[in-house]
């Protein structure tokens, strides 16, 4: 079944259901839940007498050869890191019928957790980073595009232009024809690629990590790529929660203190490997503003403006330290005046 062809994803839901459970006159229930940027959509099924369930509903029919996210569960699964268990995956009707993790995300305990418990979730989520990076990065088959995929050179500049052209465009900026923003762009992606690659979630932050029964859960893995050593560490700390300057360091140095997976000597010198963070952070955050101007502009999802004062924010803490960037700098300290200013208005 080709993608024209595929059925709407209620009636493709309801025919899994009906095929995979005896419902008879059982009471059940289907309730949609808030996706993330995704195509992907995501439902609630609770059963009566069976608990409840999560069903990814995916836009097109996919092969069990070669799905990503199947690829990437069975990597996480084998070096024992915690992912909803895949209950069963239909490709011609495009549904993942996974474990439920319940509603609560790191994120959600972090607004109204103690310091203690506060440090505790962040130490955790870290250590899990760890183990991605030291562990499930020597057991990625090389056929998976966890494998094959990088932030090279091509893909960290992609991102930058997506920025350019998707953020730009949100803000009635003309950024994609900006000559010096192209440069500089160009310049920060090329040394981010050349740093030492390991596998990385590629969206590792609060959001995407949910707590059950006190454990923490990994969720959305599906994009799963190498990339530079900080990359997740620079998601988790600088995405979705604000940070005072001086917890940033504390857990970069827990990072540093507990991590197997930094073999290079020279990234363990704290000049370089502060550099690598605040390189790595500029260009995460340019590219999540990108996505928010896509989905506000492109998608009507203007959910995503709370997240864009934030970004820029962060972002602009990054390129101050860093001063190498001066005309993205201006532009992201502008910006950030300039919201300032519109919500004051």
């Amino acid at each position: 079944m080709d993608a024209s062809s595929f059925p709407p994803v209620q009636q493709r839901l309801m025919e899994f259901i009906r095929h995979r459970f005896q419902l008879g006159y059982n009471h059940y229930s289907v309730q949609k839940l808030i996706g993330d940027a995704s195509s992907r959509q995501y439902f609630r099924l609770v059963l009566e007498d069976e608990g409840s369930y999560v069903l990814a509903a995916y836009p097109e029919p996919f092969s069990p050869r070669g799905f990503t996210y199947q690829d990437v569960y069975d990597i996480f699964r084998k070096v024992q890191l915690p992912v909803p268990e895949i209950i069963v995956a239909d490709g011609d009707l495009g549904i993942v019928l996974q474990e439920d993790l319940g509603d609560e995300s790191v994120q959600k305990r972090l607004r109204k957790s103690s310091q203690e418990e506060h440090c505790r979730l962040l130490c955790r989520a870290i250590d899990l980073l760890i183990t991605i990076q030291a562990e499930a990065s020597k057991v990625v088959p090389a056929e998976t595009d966890a494998f094959k995929l990088a932030f090279d050179k091509e893909k960290l500049s992609w991102e930058l232009a997506f920025f350019r052209r998707y953020y730009g465009g949100y803000r009635h900026l003309p950024l994609p024809e900006n000559e010096a923003l192209i440069q500089e762009s160009n310049r920060l992606a090329e040394e981010l690629a050349s740093y030492p690659r390991f596998l990385c979630h590629r969206d590792y932050h609060v959001r995407n990590l949910m707590i059950k029964n006190e454990g923490l859960y990994i969720i959305d893995f599906q994009d799963a790529r190498q990339g530079p050593a900080l990359y997740d560490l620079v998601s988790l700390l600088k995405d979705s929660i604000q940070l005072a300057p001086e917890e940033v360091d504390w857990y970069i140095t827990y990072y540093v203190n507990q991590s197997r997976a930094l073999d290079s000597p020279a990234l363990l010198e704290e000049k370089l490997l502060r550099r690598q963070f605040d390189l790595m952070t500029a260009q995460r955050l340019l590219k999540a503003l990108g996505t928010y101007g896509y989905q506000i502009t492109e998608r009507g999802n203007f959910i995503y403006e709370q997240y864009v004062a934030g970004s820029l924010y962060r972002a602009s803490l990054a390129l101050q330290s860093l001063r190498e960037f001066p005309y993205i700098q201006s532009l992201v300290e502008d910006e950030v005046k300039n919201l300032v200013t519109d919500k004051d208005r």
